[in-house]
Formats: structure tokens, C-alpha cells, sequence
């Protein structure tokens, strides 16, 4: 079933409070690029302290010292660490090789790359399976979400594990889950929403009603 891991970007005052709230409908939990930012590892401390058996994410989107950076965040607690695709391979291949050393996943942000299927075949020789395609904040009023972009993945690489990620509403979902990603990932959708619990649990009900529909 599709995993619903919900992005929190703002402060850490605000990522606790959007948590306690929705953690009753998030699969995986993120420390998202702006609140490292603003608070470093103390934010990826402090969630793993508040939810030890939640998976978290610190996205990072780590682009230079690939093994270092991803020890720091695991370090820190995290299971899950984020690199771009668009960095050199001797950084991703250091990333990987530290994250599976210790039982950990690195994902792979695909964010900059049109066509990214040919990008990612490379990056599979790297040690690389796990994928997020993902428009930047930028382009989505223009672009959407990278839909079409996931489809061609799951088409073409079946065996990996493929997130989306950017601007993703509730709506989107009955166009996004025929293409079974593994994740997808949730941020202003239900952190900026007047109830986040409430929002929550539509994409956690969407998600599950999905999977009993594929059941049957």
C-alpha cells in the first residue's frame, strides 16, 4: 500500500504541532529542506525523540561530501536522507554505500531532470532504488505535479521504489495511484490546512481505499 509521509517545512514550534494533530494518519514523517534550515539536526533529534518508531526522512538534498552528510543525519536519527540526482556519482555512490551500511535508505531526488528515466538507470549502478520525482516550488503552478514523469518510471523500472512529491493535493491522488508509488509526499496540502488532522486522514482514506480497491 502507498505510504502517505507528510512534509513539514516550517518551524520546529509548528512541525510539533502539525504532528501531534495528524500522526494518527502519517506513515513517514519529514524533516523537510526549510526546517533543517531554519533548526539543523536539533529538528531531526527532537522528531525522532517525540515518534521513535516513526520512519523519518531528513531532506537534505545533499549535493557535496555524499557519505559524510548522509552519517550526520543518521547520526541524528533519521532512517530515510535525500540527494539529488544532478550530483556528481562519486557523492551519490558515497551516500548510498553509507546509508545501506547501516540499514538505512537514500533517496534519490529526480527534481531538475524533464526526462529522468535515463538518469536514474545510471543511478541504479550506483546502488540507488529508491526514486522521488518532484517539481520544484517554483514550477508547480505551471507545471503540476511530475505525474507523467512518474508513470514513465514505473513503467520502464517496475522493481524500484518510486515517490512524488510537489504541490500534491488531494485531487491529484486519482491520477498518481495508478502508477503505485510506494510514497507520496504531503506537505502545505495538510500542514497549512485549517485542520491537519482532518486533511490527513482524507489522504490516509483516499490511499487506503485505493489499496482495498486493488485488492478486490
Amino acid at each position: 500500500m502507498t505510504k502517505l509521509q507528510l512534509a513539514l517545512d516550517g518551524d520546529m514550534a509548528s512541525a510539533l504541532r502539525i504532528m501531534e494533530a495528524a500522526r494518527a494518519f502519517v506513515d513517514i514523517v519529514e524533516v523537510g529542506t526549510p526546517l533543517v534550515i531554519r533548526e539543523g539536526m536539533h529538528a531531526v533529534r527532537r522528531l525522532r525523540a517525540e515518534y521513535p518508531a516513526l520512519p523519518l526522512v531528513a531532506d537534505l538534498k545533499i549535493m557535496d561530501a555524499g557519505a559524510y552528510e548522509t552519517h550526520i543525519a543518521l547520526d541524528a536519527g533519521a532512517d530515510r536522507v535525500t540527494v539529488m540526482a544532478h550530483a556528481d556519482d562519486a557523492t551519490i555512490r558515497g551516500a548510498a554505500a553509507a546509508a545501506n551500511a547501516r540499514g538505512k535508505l537514500l533517496m534519490v531526488d529526480m527534481m531538475g531532470f524533464a526526462q529522468p528515466l535515463a538518469r536514474a538507470r545510471q543511478l541504479r549502478s550506483l546502488g540507488c532504488q529508491f526514486f522521488c520525482l518532484h517539481r520544484a516550488h517554483e514550477l508547480r503552478m505551471e507545471q503540476g505535479s511530475p505525474q507523467g514523469q512518474l508513470a514513465r518510471l514505473r513503467a520502464e523500472m517496475p522493481a524500484v521504489t518510486l515517490a512524488i512529491a510537489g504541490g500534491i493535493r488531494l485531487p491529484a491522488l486519482d491520477s498518481i495511484l495508478p502508477h503505485a508509488p510506494q510514497v507520496i509526499i504531503v506537505g502545505a496540502a495538510i500542514s497549512a490546512a485549517a485542520e491537519p488532522a482532518r486533511a490527513a486522514r482524507q489522504f490516509q482514506e483516499r490511499l487506503q481505499r485505493h489499496a482495498l480497491s486493488r485488492a478486490d
